[in-house]
Order: structure tokens, then C-alpha cells, then sequence
């Protein structure tokens, strides 16, 4: 998902993939556009059904909320589901939810292959609203 991503949008967006061991929950890569940046945690479903209990660990979940506070349009979940042929986008404040099994509304749907300028539009609109 994050080669097809940076591949399509990086003339867009100033990506920036961030290594696990930099720190204990932040998310896998930071976005900056036009007076707008953001975090995106990077998820594959690899279950036919929809499944995502059980994807996040607790610090990352932990770094969602706390962020999700401060910056609501500033930290999103990115989850391809190959088999269901979607990729689905989930505000920060949404991780716990997802977490624990909790159908939850994604806030963006796009069908494979991925529309991601919809997506970055849909990022870019919402940045910092509640």
C-alpha cells in the first residue's frame, strides 16, 4: 500500500515513512501538503471478512487518541483489505473502536485501485475540524 501511495501522490505530498524503532506508537508515515500536515497509520486486513481487532498495539493507540485531541484532522488509519477489494480511512479518535472489534464507519472509502487524490482531498478538507 505505501509504495502504490507515495508512487501516485508524491509530486502532491512531502512523505516522509517513519522506521518503528523511532518511537513506541507513532504512525507509520507523515504527510505535509499545502498548510496542512498529517499522520497515517499504514493496516492490511488480512482476513476476508473485515476483521481489525487486534491490528494496533497499545502504544500506537495511545498515541492516536492523545494526537486525535490536539489535531482531529492530524492522525488517520489507512486500511487496504485486499479481498474485499477496499481501502478504507478512520480518524485517529476511531483506533480504540477499531481495536476492539467495533463496527465503525470509515470516514473515506475508496475501491481497488485506490483513488488517492479523493483520499488526500478528503485529508485536505478535514485537516483540523473536530
Amino acid at each position: 500500500m505505501w509504495k502504490s501511495l507515495n508512487a501516485a501522490t508524491s509530486h502532491l505530498v512531502h512523505w516522509t515513512r517513519i522506521e518503528a524503532r523511532i518511537g513506541a506508537g507513532i504512525p507509520d508515515i507523515n504527510g505535509a501538503m499545502t498548510d496542512i500536515e498529517f499522520w497515517v497509520e499504514l493496516k492490511v486486513v488480512r482476513t476476508v471478512k473485515f476483521l481489525t481487532e487486534g491490528l494496533w498495539r497499545p502504544g500506537q493507540i495511545a498515541w492516536q487518541m492523545r494526537r486525535a485531541r490536539v489535531t482531529p484532522g492530524g492522525v488517520w488509519n489507512l486500511v487496504s483489505h485486499p479481498s474485499g477489494q477496499a481501502v478504507k480511512l478512520y480518524r485517529g479518535a476511531k483506533v480504540f473502536d477499531l481495536n476492539t472489534g467495533v463496527t465503525v464507519e470509515p470516514d473515506f472509502e475508496t475501491h481497488l485501485p485506490p483513488n488517492w487524490f479523493a483520499m488526500l482531498d478528503y485529508i485536505g478538507r478535514q485537516n483540523g475540524e473536530a
